[in-house]
């Protein structure tokens, strides 16, 4: 898979950071995270704040196995298991940064005695506003927000774009919502890339990762801004028959089974049928293209 893109650009500089060796009694484990990994914030000596993620968090050892067996033989995703998690996102932070993509950078030149070397890795630190919590702030005007949704669209496209020219799912966001990306100095920042889709074709896999960011959406912001944040995405998201991959993904997969499994999936879990849910999202957003489409045929 190449990793070229006519657009890509070198990612932003970050603090320089000689090669250096923390001891891990010096860090203080205050985890920045929920269960699973380790997220340690820590002062280098350099005076350049970097954050200590460990792959070997609070899981036991058969909850890794349970969760890389049902990964890569039931969801078509890479392993669970800690060492390919760190490989894994290391890989696809230097791919997506090779695009043009920023996110938390890396330091790997920052050793911690006493941890496993392939199971952490130290990132750069990021005081950034996630989306989570800008898009609800009214103190910023809502047309200030909706530009930097708008923004946040096109490259989002562009990123959509490259991983089906490079037929690459490292450009995918497996774990993508407005929990993994924020706002910092003007950029978008992103982040978590653990594990990829390894099974499906790339143009599902797109419209799979639009479902679950428009889904979280719902579920952050509610129905007001859901409603105008999804205009403003089908109005200005520059391929629509690209957009259209989430309905392909929620109803019309190319795999006769999987699109057996996900229209049971649909029809009998009640939660899936939800406002927010993600395939009642991709329902919303093909009935917004025709509607778009049946519109511009009109006045044409």
């Amino acid at each position: 898979m190449s990793d070229a893109s006519p657009a890509a650009c070198p990612p932003p500089p970050r603090p320089e950071v000689a090669p250096v060796t923390v001891r891990l009694e010096d860090i203080d484990r205050d985890n920045m995270a929920g269960a699973g990994n380790y997220l340690w914030k820590h002062r280098l000596p350099c005076g350049t704040d970097v954050v200590v993620k460990v792959y070997y968090g609070s899981r036991s050892p058969l909850l890794y196995l349970k969760k890389s067996f049902g990964n890569v033989f039931l969801t078509g995703r890479s392993s669970h298991m800690p060492k390919r998690r760190c490989a894994m996102e290391v890989d696809c932070v230097r791919t997506w940064e090779r695009h043009g993509f920023r996110c938390f950078g890396l330091y790997p030149q920052v050793t911690v005695e006493g941890l496993p070397r392939d199971g952490y890795m130290a990132y750069e630190y990021v005081p950034g506003r996630h989306f989570r919590e800008l898009f609800k702030d009214r103190k910023i005007p809502l047309e200030e927000r909706m530009a930097i949704w708008r923004r946040f669209v096109g490259e989002w496209h562009r990123r959509h774009a490259a991983a089906v020219a490079e037929d690459d799912p490292r450009l995918i966001h497996e774990n993508g919502d407005v929990k993994h990306v924020m706002l910092w100095q003007g950029e978008f920042v992103y982040f978590d890339f653990e594990m990829i889709y390894t099974a499906g074709d790339i143009r599902t896999l797109v419209g799979r990762e639009i479902c679950a960011y428009m889904r979280s959406v719902g579920r952050f912001f509610g129905d007001e801004l859901y409603e105008r944040m999804t205009t403003e995405l089908v109005e200005h998201y520059p391929d629509p028959a690209l957009l259209m991959s989430t309905w392909t993904w929620a109803f019309h997969d190319p795999r006769p089974f999987t699109r057996l499994v996900r229209r049971l999936d649909y029809a009998l879990k009640p939660k899936n049928r939800k406002k927010h849910s993600k395939y009642e999202v991709a329902l919303d957003i093909k009935r917004r293209l025709d509607e778009r489409s049946l519109t511009r045929a009109r006045t044409a």
